[in-house]
């Protein structure tokens, strides 16, 4: 009976130093594990699209600063401002710098990176944009030429509707697929109205 407990301490001792044996050999590189494949090329694809997000980011924020001075000229125009005079030049600036920012985002770095759907949009609403600040020129011009002698209407305020319109919808699209990343990395979200 003696042997028989002896060899069954034994035998529980070796299954133990076998059981370690293979933990220390196969459990501990898994556990601690090296990178797979596709870890790695996740963890560079996550790092490319964050660091395309903050790049895109900067493009957005001079974006909203061309916004505010448009906002500020068309008001200026509607009540016939001190400004008039300088007017035109805040559209045909701006109309300058989204087209400088299209092609910013065309070259954009790791653009791949992010939501073609996005990128899309927001090409879609700079584009637009475009259109309408140059026909806002026009009507800043015509305004100032005439000292606020105001048609009924006038063609060039009435061409930017359509082209302001369509921009408005592609930059809600853009917004919604933005905010939730720009959430996700710590950088501003916007309202359409912003951009």
């Amino acid at each position: 009976m003696a042997a028989f407990a002896a060899g069954a301490v034994i035998l529980v001792a070796l299954v133990t130093v076998v059981l370690v044996t293979q933990l220390g050999h196969s459990g501990t590189p898994t556990a601690q594990g090296s990178a797979t494949p596709a870890d790695a090329r996740s963890s560079a694809s996550a790092a490319a699209r964050k660091q395309a997000a903050v790049q895109l980011s900067g493009l957005l924020a001079k974006s909203v600063k061309d916004r505010s001075a448009i906002l500020t000229a068309v008001h200026d125009v509607d009540v016939c401002g001190a400004q008039l005079t300088q007017d035109p030049q805040v559209f045909t600036r701006a109309a300058a710098s989204r087209q400088k920012l299209l092609t910013q985002l065309t070259g954009l770095a790791g653009r791949s990176a992010l939501s073609s759907a996005m990128l899309a949009d927001l090409t879609s609403a700079w584009q637009n944009s475009i259109q309408a600040d140059q026909d806002l020129a026009t009507w800043a011009r015509d305004e100032a030429s005439r000292r606020c002698k105001r048609y009924q209407s006038n063609p060039a305020e009435a061409a930017a509707v359509a082209p302001s319109e369509r921009a408005t919808a592609a930059k809600q699209a853009f917004a919604r697929l933005w905010d939730p990343m720009a959430s996700q990395y710590g950088l501003p979200t916007y309202q359409p109205t912003q951009l």
